[in-house]
């Protein structure tokens, strides 16, 4: 008596093997790993391929993988594959560090000094001539003082720009975009905020017409 029950004689059809090889193939396909976006975006990098590179990594970037996000701020702060943005740099090496990616945080601070000496080198440019009455130079002046955080003072200064654009501005498109900026930048400061701007305002009016 055969206690294992009846024994079976183990044929497969022709069409029963082709199904399992076909099992088998998927199988294989789930457990064998394709390239990641990642994979490939290193690949294009090291090749010298920046722009598919950065196409990789943004992907990746955009669906949380950590290194891709570091690897993007790095491209958009040194101008690799995109035009350089040191602002989409910090976004980015913010987001890594955010998930404790190593030297993001480092990165982060690197690249607002970098702004900083960038902004100071800028503003130096422009001052003279916002001083001089240029409305052009007046609100490039309040777009970098706006940017630079430091402290509460650079603020008050680029409000100071923007009150001083707009009363000599009669493009009423361009008179419209500093009242949006202006607006925006009231709701970083107190009401004590901005009415220092409003005194900084007339003093350079007064200083103006006593040079004149």
């Amino acid at each position: 008596m055969n206690v294992f029950g009846p024994q079976f004689h183990y044929f497969m059809p022709k069409h029963s093997k082709m199904n399992c090889a076909r099992v088998l193939l998927c199988v294989l396909i789930i457990i064998v790993p394709s390239p990641t976006l990642a994979d490939s975006a290193k690949e294009a990098y090291r090749s010298g391929d920046y722009a598919t590179a950065f196409q990789e990594w943004t992907k990746a970037a955009e669906a949380g993988d950590a290194d891709a996000q570091f690897n993007l701020g790095y491209m958009y702060e040194n101008g690799q594959g995109v035009h350089q943005d040191l602002f989409a740099a910090i976004k980015w090496y913010e987001l890594a560090a955010r998930q404790n990616y190593p030297t993001s945080r480092e990165m982060v601070d690197s690249v607002r000094r970098k702004i900083q000496d960038e902004n100071e080198q800028n503003i130096l440019k422009w001052l003279p001539k916002a001083d001089a009455g240029d409305i052009r130079s007046q609100l490039a002046l309040a777009r970098l003082l706006s940017q630079n955080t430091d402290t509460k003072d650079n603020h008050i200064e680029a409000l100071k720009w923007l009150f001083l654009a707009a009363q000599g501005t009669i493009n009423k498109t361009v008179l419209a975009r500093i009242r949006r900026s202006t607006t925006q930048l009231k709701k970083q400061l107190s009401e004590q905020d901005q009415k220092e701007a409003m005194t900084r305002l007339r003093e350079w009016n007064a200083l103006r017409q006593s040079n004149n």
